[in-house]
């Protein structure tokens, strides 16, 4: 992803809601990403104690005990926070001291109606609220567009994502002629990323799941209507634990372990061809078998592909990574929620 978003003149900032892990955000800085996006204050600490940097906070905080917590990170590195609206502005600056700066971009909503300002005058009054105070600074624009990540047809990915564009053009226009140049333009994803890189405003992307993948992005389909060009990385490690029914057996993997807002998953290693996966409560899972199939026997392991990764990430407070040589290593899950 890195390499894609050096090629099209871009940077990436990738987001640590996927991982969670001190590791892989300094494997994803070392490969060339600017820095990293968190999603929620305990991850932006977890990364800011590690010494990460280009940290960006991408939903605004308003609860003023999470301000507080916000500027105790600031103090001890340098943040970049996303805001929706001029309340979260003035909460903020009177606690902030004189020696931190914190850097802000305005979230804009671009189709997903979840968070962000809806116009380009509102845009306009926060980044003149931003000018009256020497601690913040005005940087620019987010824009997420969540809703067109998983739209599966590459082509029609493609015009929701121009909708997306038009309207940070507009924003962007806006800013401009009323003095605001933002030099910062984020967003975008790994379901949108080829179009992204290719014509949309974005400065960075801020794609995630692309390094672990998961059974709704291996449905998502590219240009040439094949996969999209990264590979599964993270897996689900369950055993069977019954085997009486017919054509089924039973895995100790169940809605305490994979997420449950995502298709069931997508590769199933260690079972015959053609087996599926379904959930049967808090601590099982169902895997059934094309007729004829042999059944994997009790005791047996059996690897499947995740759900949806981030949500599957925070159940767990590690990551067991395997090398190429089967070298084994944990990896601590970090700003678990």
């Amino acid at each position: 992803m890195a390499a894609h978003a050096k090629r099209a003149g871009r940077s990436l900032r990738p987001h640590a809601k996927t991982h969670k892990s001190i590791v892989i955000a300094r494997k994803q800085i070392a490969a060339g990403a600017i820095g990293i996006c968190c999603a929620t204050l305990p991850e932006l600490k977890a990364m800011a104690e590690a010494g990460i940097v280009g940290l960006l906070l991408t939903a605004p905080v308003q609860d003023p005990a999470k301000i507080d917590s916000l500027i105790a990170i600031a103090k001890k590195a340098p943040i970049i926070i996303a805001v929706d609206h001029p309340s979260q502005i003035e909460a903020l600056a009177p606690k902030i001291s004189a020696d931190v700066t914190v850097d802000v971009i305005v979230d804009v909503d671009v189709g997903q109606k979840r968070t962000g300002v809806c116009n380009v005058r509102d845009i306009i009054a926060i980044a003149r609220l931003v000018s009256r105070h020497k601690q913040i600074k005005f940087s620019g624009l987010q824009g997420y567009a969540g809703h067109v990540q998983h739209i599966v047809d590459f082509a029609e990915r493609t015009r929701e994502a121009a909708r997306v564009s038009t309207l940070l053009g507009e924003y962007i226009a806006g800013l401009r002629q009323s003095g605001f140049e933002p030099a910062i333009v984020s967003g975008g994803g790994t379901g949108t990323h080829e179009i992204d890189l290719a014509g949309q405003p974005f400065t960075e992307i801020q794609a995630g799941s692309y390094v672990f993948m998961d059974a709704d992005y291996g449905r998502i389909l590219d240009a040439s209507g094949g996969a999209l060009p990264f590979e599964c990385s993270l897996f689900m490690l369950t055993t069977v634990t019954s085997a009486n029914v017919t054509g089924q057996v039973t895995v100790d993997a169940g809605t305490k372990s994979l997420a449950v807002n995502g298709p069931a998953p997508h590769v199933i290693i260690g079972a015959p061809e053609g087996a599926a996966y379904a959930f049967a409560g808090d601590e099982h899972g169902i895997l059934s078998f094309p007729q004829g199939s042999e059944a994997p026997k009790l005791g047996s392991r059996i690897l499947m592909s995740v759900t949806h990764c981030d949500p599957t990430v925070n159940l767990f407070s590690v990551m067991h990574a395997v090398s190429q040589t089967g070298n084994l290593e944990k990896w601590p899950v970090v700003g678990r929620n």
